[in-house]
């Protein structure tokens, strides 16, 4: 076993020495102890404003303003010889102590990251909120914009990620239809968290007929091909006759799925997504989502999921009594695809209980990668509306916040110096007074 003490020993020097730079050159503190009186450089500049302000003489030492400041970023150049060195002794000292010599930083800390899960070992917790994604009052487009805090543990466990920081997250159309050619559903948008650099992301078109997309591996998602009481991409499994194609209530292409209930069929719709070519990705985050339209419903359900080796997802999207009627809603949601899931094996389905009575529309059913933002802790996905985003005059947007209590120091270390979350719990086996 490593030897765990010895390694967060000097973690802890590590995270000690950051905070007092932190200390020193970002945050405004007075503090006093052992009959002296510790004032950070952001104070001192606050000292000097408040005082050089009664004559032109005195607003002449505002140099020394100047100076301050000029000290607090020799400080942050501090601060960055100090990761160069943390670099070094992960790829160096933590590599020999976990025996894989030579490695790269990441391949380091993912080594960490298991020995630490075989090891039962853990630092203290990050509690991590999401809020719910706000769109911009000014939208002139509907995609639907969802998020996550989920991330794969070490032993492929779902769990929060503790890379989040308390920040706010904009996402805001780049390119659009209208304005630059874009492909209608495939909008650019940009992901730009406070922490870290923006990242790209695109819409999730919706499919139509035998055309296949690159991102969305339901193939007519729209539900345009459908002739002698069949749909060409979609196969019935049982109960076919509550699924039929209405030409009516739509909102892509020329159709959409009908479900017609009478409180005593189940039905059962699949399609299989083993001939997506590429394959699809296992061990990623993937994002469903579908527009629905309720007509009536008086009893049951009707149920959006996948079959993922036969085994239902742990993601379903419900329609039920509680779901609003008479008008287009789009539900959505992330499913994790395991590594050891083989994507011959994996299917979309639709279905309605037995005890379903009434009449649902489907329309618009997506599947795709979502698009990460690992050094924001969030995973994002946005859905194509009937009405397109634009990024001009005024961009489509979308807001979310995380937050993060940053109750663990050395959480805290990993994360903002070296980009990853270690096994964590409310009752570490690592103590926290290592590294405070």
């Amino acid at each position: 076993m490593p030897d765990y003490t010895s390694l967060f020993e000097i973690f802890g020097v590590y995270a000690r020495a950051f905070t007092q730079f932190k200390n020193l050159a970002l945050r405004n503190l007075t503090f006093s102890a052992g009959g002296e009186t510790f004032r950070s450089l952001d104070k001192l500049r606050e000292e000097f404003v408040n005082v050089l302000n009664d004559a032109p003489l005195e607003r002449d030492r505002l140099d020394g303003v100047a100076l301050l400041g000029e000290a607090a970023r020799v400080v942050r150049g501090w601060e960055s010889q100090l990761e160069t060195s943390l670099d070094a002794f992960v790829r160096e000292g933590v590599a020999d102590e976990l025996n894989v010599s030579r490695a790269s930083r990441e391949a380091v800390l993912g080594a960490l990251q298991r020995a630490m899960q075989a090891d039962a070992q853990s630092i203290a917790k990050n509690t991590i909120m999401l809020g719910a994604v706000a769109a911009a009052s000014t939208n002139v487009g509907n995609a639907r914009c969802y998020a996550s805090k989920q991330t794969i543990g070490p032993v492929e466990n779902v769990i929060d990620d503790e890379r989040a920081h308390s920040q706010s997250i904009a996402i805001e159309c780049v390119r659009d239809t209208a304005h630059h050619r874009a492909t209608l559903g495939a909008e650019e948008f940009r992901i730009t968290p406070e922490f870290g650099a923006a990242v790209p992301a695109y819409v999730i078109p919706v499919t139509y007929g035998d055309t296949p997309d690159a991102r969305n591996v339901i193939r007519d998602g729209a539900f345009d091909l459908y002739a002698g009481g069949a749909f060409t991409h979609w196969g019935v499994v049982a109960g076919g006759s509550v699924f039929s194609r209405d030409t009516g209530t739509k909102l892509f292409g020329t159709g959409s799925l009908k479900v017609t209930g009478n409180g005593a069929t189940a039905g059962d719709l699949q399609q299989h997504l083993a001939s997506r070519e590429p394959a699809m990705a296992s061990g990623r985050f993937w994002a469903l989502g579908a527009w629905v339209y309720v007509s009536a419903l008086s009893a049951g359900t009707v149920t959006i999921d996948l079959l993922v080796d036969g085994s239902p997802s742990g993601l379903t999207l419900t329609i039920d009594g509680s779901t609003a009627t008479g008008q287009w809603i789009h539900l959505g949601g992330f499913e994790y695809l395991p590594r050891s899931t083989y994507p011959n094996k994996v299917k979309a389905r639709i279905q309605c209980s037995a005890s379903f009575n009434g009449a649902v529309f489907v329309d618009g059913v997506s599947l795709a990668l979502a698009s990460e933002v690992p050094h924001a802790g969030v995973r994002v996905a946005l859905f194509q509306g009937a009405n397109a985003p634009q990024a001009l005059p005024i961009a489509d947007r979308f807001t979310l916040d995380t937050s993060s209590d940053d109750a663990g120091a050395f959480q805290c270390l990993f994360r903002d110096r070296l980009g990853v979350a270690l096994p964590s719990s409310a009752s570490p086996s690592i103590a926290d007074s290592l590294a405070e």
